[in-house]
């Protein structure tokens, strides 16, 4: 019993920790007011941390690519590594959303793969390099230059995918989490569904424990 416990202990500990919002979201609002863009495109999240893409019109994806290649995925020119899809999102009547994690501090890029967006800029990226040859404006400006080749789609609806991102060596910087697709809207800073997920969880093992 004793045993039983200990274990009933540590989960509520996580959930308390989960209540008060010590998972950081940063929320990242796609196609707001029509207008191909990210909204902020450029953000800085510390390892730990969670992005929501929340599609707001028309219909959009994210995909992870390669500073080198912005309107590509990133596994066309990193064979090693995976990297996040959201598939398309069509707006209806909610909010589709995908998130992912960040696992360490190096950049991540990404775009949207409708046909003609990312060539007009409409790219994204995380902890990107203030200074220096690899900064977000000068990722955007290479998207900007011709290199598109992203795909049309007429309506299907986009899962997360669970596959993990990273650099060439194959270290992951980010992941894609599970992710609900037409939830109510959230606000700025909001926790992620996910949050109220892990509470129910530590609930049912907390009755669980308890019964023994």
């Amino acid at each position: 019993m004793q045993f039983f416990n200990t274990i009933l202990s540590a989960f509520l500990l996580v959930g308390a920790a989960i209540a008060q919002g010590d998972v950081t979201v940063h929320v990242v609002k796609v196609g707001l007011n029509g207008s191909l863009t990210f909204s902020p495109d450029s953000i800085q999240a510390n390892p730990g941390e969670m992005v929501q893409f929340q599609f707001m019109a028309k219909n959009h994806s994210v995909v992870q690519s390669a500073f080198s290649s912005p309107c590509a995925p990133i596994n066309t020119v990193m064979s090693n590594v995976t990297g996040f899809r959201s598939g398309f999102m069509p707006v209806t009547n909610s909010v589709p959303v995908f998130s992912i994690m960040v696992n360490d501090s190096k950049p991540i890029w990404a775009y949207c793969s409708q046909t003609g967006h990312c060539g007009k800029g409409m790219v994204f990226a995380v902890n990107a390099p203030a200074t220096g040859a690899k900064t977000f404006q000068a990722f955007q400006a290479l998207a900007m230059n011709g290199t598109s080749t992203s795909t049309t789609s007429t309506g299907s609806t986009g899962t997360s995918s669970g596959s993990s991102s990273g650099s060439s060596s194959g270290s992951a910087s980010g992941a894609a989490v599970p992710s609900s697709s037409g939830v109510p809207k959230a606000g700025d800073g909001a926790k992620p569904l996910v949050n109220m997920a892990l509470l129910v969880l530590v609930g049912v093992f907390g009755l669980f424990f308890v019964g023994l």
